[in-house]
């Protein structure tokens, strides 16, 4: 997508930035290193931007052959074996004899300099057989003339031992040997428009930095730039940029598409191919063909006009909103714009080009399956569902209701990138100037999408959402490099305005409060419960003693306190020698680990500390933080529910068996005799337990209170062969009592009927039967049960109507969590969970083996 060169940057109190251009900036003391030092941060590999790797690839390959001088005037092939940039080690290819060769294979290779424009092409040795002759280390055993004019036959006609790839022309003429470098600020290419792909006119390259053009569309004559249209920025690499006369080529690419010239870039406006390379002739191209990436024709896709789905906001990139295709361009190509219930006169359209690999588009409750927030259309009102909003929806011209397309029409690209969680880079945000770059923190991935925090923003800012294979990403140190101005991180532009301010009185070493906010997602590996009990803060104090007593009680709020501790340790691989040393122990089943834990010691990089310390944790950035969450958290915290349903504060009596560990197989336990089930509302009748992903519940077994549990939590399983005695002498027992139970069942009084009756339809009330699986349940369908089923009063109900509380939420909702979140009094709370215990018993009966 195109970078427009004016966006206008938001205006903060502490903005700052810093390049060779502000030499008067007080943020001039950061740098990527004592960053990364600081903070126990890690930078993304470079091999991870393949768009950068594409700009510096070079032109030389081993194996490609070109001649040098070995003495005056006299050449002879050489072949390149290895490349270090303008450096080419190369060898001498040639027939020798068996001895020669052996005194060879161990001889390094000599290093060559592009720059001293000494080789020549094997077309050039074709062109003048007689000035190449081979060396005396490459002589064959006949030194006669005929001998040697075999050796250069066999070399010039790519056979034998000479065979290999000639080194192109523009290796040799000195200039770079990289595509990035190449590019001719002033030349001519052919872009396509952002939303008419097939439409071709001519951009002239203002600025190259580092492959990121400056462009700027060219008139209808193509003589001078359009006045009324704003410069962009594209990197070389994108799949809009062809190479002068791209349009009116025989290419493959462009046979399969129909590409058009248009100085209006519409339909209508279409030049033939003639008038278009005329105008274009007194021009230089920017960049040749064979150095601009080949890309291939998107997938055909199978939507249709009307389809509705989310999508990504093309402009901010902070939300997901609903969409729908407007204009289906082709089989290749659809255009998408975001829904707007507005009146015609106040709407707003924000339309984006897509394909079937486009990864800014979902399908249809993507965002409700991946705890993602969807922002309701400007315009509507009430809570936002799917089916309630396409019912809502008028029906197309051709009498056909409004849908939304199954997620087999989404495809992903076979593109495959190695960016981890917590990684640093630089990335082009569209709120800073064009040539400006941002620090950025990656902090979770949501398929081909990752969700980028932006460093230089104040703390609690809203993430952005990017595809991992855009071009607007950039590895570490790239903006100093290449000469782009760079954004610094928030801690520095903070430190700056308080010296400025002479308000900084306190040492680095001192802080004033780090906060748990314990209703941020804890992550996988930390128990809600225990971190609900943590203090909500600790501090002031120093750095170091805070960090140290608040690591330890988190390590031990994890339900395996050793393996948070590895996953937190010192790396020995990367020392940061900026960072505290301090030693920690963990305890779980009686064994004991001890580690080394690095801590930050400067109060200035204690933000971003805290946020790659839950990143390690899979938590949210927020979870342990600086600042204290008041209100709903910037990483939609709200929405990302834990995928497993704990069970562990459940009656005694109903719990289920304990689930299997992830890494134990079930067919490796001794299989169970199964026993009897009891009958629906009796006290031993509950099945299973409950999963919240795909697979609900797969591995519980149901069992009564009598049978074996299969325990995996250090408690040893029960002996089969005392179960099977036990068993018998049950028979044998039955037998004799038989009679008995015979006669007092018929002794029984119409009374005692007349009270299990009763008894069976207060059980009935405490778990009635549910329609649908209740985690699936929108908070509409909640109210609904809460009002039809239970006691709960209004007051309690709207209060979780306006904490968007949904059915698999109130699912997860425990008495702290009640008391804590909610307000509620001891008794309303403790009546409330007493709800969502019966709704978890009835799911268990109903969902649980579903």
């Amino acid at each position: 997508t195109a970078e427009p060169a004016t966006a206008k940057p938001v205006e903060t109190p502490l903005a700052a930035s810093t390049g060779p251009e502000d030499d008067s900036n007080p943020c001039r003391s950061f740098t990527w290193d004592d960053y990364l030092q600081n903070t126990g941060a890690i930078a993304a590999d470079s091999d991870t931007f393949h768009h950068v790797e594409a700009a510096h690839a070079s032109l030389c390959r081993p194996g490609m052959l070109f001649a040098l001088p070995w003495k005056r005037d006299t050449y002879w092939p050489v072949r390149i074996a290895t490349v270090s940039g303008p450096l080419l080690g190369v060898q001498f290819v040639g027939a020798a004899s068996s001895v020669a060769k052996e005194q060879h294979q161990h001889q390094q290779p000599v290093w060559y300099s592009v720059a001293s424009k000494t080789g020549k092409s094997l077309d050039w040795c074709r062109q003048n057989p007689t000035l190449v002759k081979p060396p005396p280390e490459v002589r064959v055993g006949d030194s006669s003339d005929t001998a040697d004019d075999a050796v250069l036959k066999s070399l010039l006609l790519g056979k034998g031992e000479g065979e290999g790839e000639d080194a192109p022309t523009e290796m040799l003429d000195g200039d770079a040997l990289q595509p990035a470098e190449r590019i001719l600020e002033g030349g001519l290419l052919e872009c396509c428009d952002c939303l008419m792909p097939y439409a071709l006119w001519f951009v002239k390259v203002v600025s190259n930095r580092g492959g990121r053009l400056q462009l700027v569309w060219m008139d209808e004559q193509c003589s001078e730039p359009r006045p009324d249209r704003e410069p962009f920025y594209l990197f070389f690499t994108s799949h809009r940029l062809h190479p002068l006369g791209f349009g009116a080529s025989d290419s493959e690419q462009k046979s399969s598409l129909p590409y058009y010239y248009s100085p209006s870039l519409t339909e209508s406006g279409r030049v033939s191919n003639e008038s278009a390379t005329s105008l274009s002739s007194s021009w230089q191209p920017a960049l040749a063909g064979k150095f601009m990436r080949k890309h291939r024709a998107p997938p055909q896709h199978r939507f249709r006009l009307g389809h509705r789905m989310e999508a990504v906001h093309p402009v901010h990139r902070r939300t997901i909103q609903p969409a729908s295709v407007v204009s289906v361009i082709d089989k290749h190509f659809f255009i998408v714009e975001l829904d707007d219930l507005r009146p015609p006169s106040e709407r707003q359209s924000v339309k984006r080009l897509c394909t079937a690999e486009t990864c800014e588009i979902f399908a249809a409750n993507t965002c409700a399956s991946r705890s993602l927030p969807l922002t309701p259309p400007p315009g509507h009102s009430g809570h936002f569902t799917w089916a309630g909003y396409l019912a809502s929806l008028p029906a197309s011209s051709d009498g056909q209701a409004a849908q939304a397309p199954p997620d087999s029409y989404f495809q992903l690209p076979d593109e495959e990138f190695d960016f981890c969680l917590g990684e640093k880079l630089e990335m082009v945000s569209q709120e800073e100037p064009a040539n400006t770059l941002v620090p950025a923190t990656i902090t979770r991935f949501i398929g081909r999408l990752m969700l980028l925090h932006l460093n230089h923003l104040p703390p609690l800012s809203p993430p952005i959402l990017v595809d991992m294979g855009s071009t607007s990403l950039f590895h570490v140190g790239w903006a100093e490099l290449n000469g782009h101005r760079m954004s610094v991180p928030f801690c520095y532009q903070q430190a700056a305005h308080h010296k400025r301010l002479l308000t900084n009185v306190h040492p680095p070493s001192w802080c004033s409060k780090i906060y748990v906010n314990s209703r941020c997602h804890v992550g996988p590996s930390l128990s809600k419960g225990s971190v609900d009990g943590l203090p909500k803060s600790l501090g002031p104090g120093d750095v170091c003693v805070l960090l140290e007593d608040l690591i330890s009680r988190i390590v031990q709020a994890a339900y395996n306190p050793t393996k948070v501790l590895k996953d937190i340790e010192r790396d020995p691989e990367e020392p940061r020698d900026s960072l505290a040393q301090r030693p920690m122990k963990a305890k779980f089943k009686g064994k004991s680990y001890s580690s080394i834990v690095q801590l930050c010691n400067n109060s200035m990089f204690l933000d971003e500390y805290l946020k790659q310390f839950c990143i390690r944790l899979k938590a949210c950035p927020y979870f342990v933080s600086v600042f204290r969450l008041r209100t709903s958290c910037p990483e939609t915290c709200q929405a990302r529910l834990k995928k497993l349903l704990t069970v562990e504060r459940l009656p005694r009596k109903t719990r289920p068996p304990r689930l299997l560990r992830p890494n134990a197989s079930a067919s490796n336990l001794p299989q169970l005799e199964q026993q009897p089930q009891h009958q629906a509302g009796g006290d031993d009748s509950y099945q299973g337990g409950a999963d919240v992903d795909d697979d609900l519940a797969s591995n519980h077994s149901s069992a009564n209170g009598g049978a074996a549990r299969v325990q995996t939590r250090g408690v040893r399983l029960p002996s089969y062969a005392l179960l099977e005695k036990r068993k018998k002498r049950r028979n044998n027992n039955h037998n004799d009592d038989q009679q008995q139970q015979q006669q007092q069942q018929a002794s029984a009084s119409a009374g005692a009927a007349a009270s299990a009756t009763t008894s069976s339809s207060k059980k009935a009330k405490l778990a009635p039967p549910l329609i649908s699986n209740p985690l699936h349940w929108s908070i509409d369908e909640l109210l609904i049960y809460l009002k039809s089923n239970t006691d709960i009063s209004d007051d309690v109900c709207e209060l979780l109507v306006s904490e968007k509380v949904d059915g698999q939420a109130f699912l997860l909702l425990t008495l702290p969590t009640v008391v804590s979140g909610l307000g509620l009094s001891l008794s309303a709370s403790a009546e409330l969970c007493h709800c969502v215990w019966q709704l978890k018993k009835a799911f268990f009966q109903q969902f649980a083996n579903s």
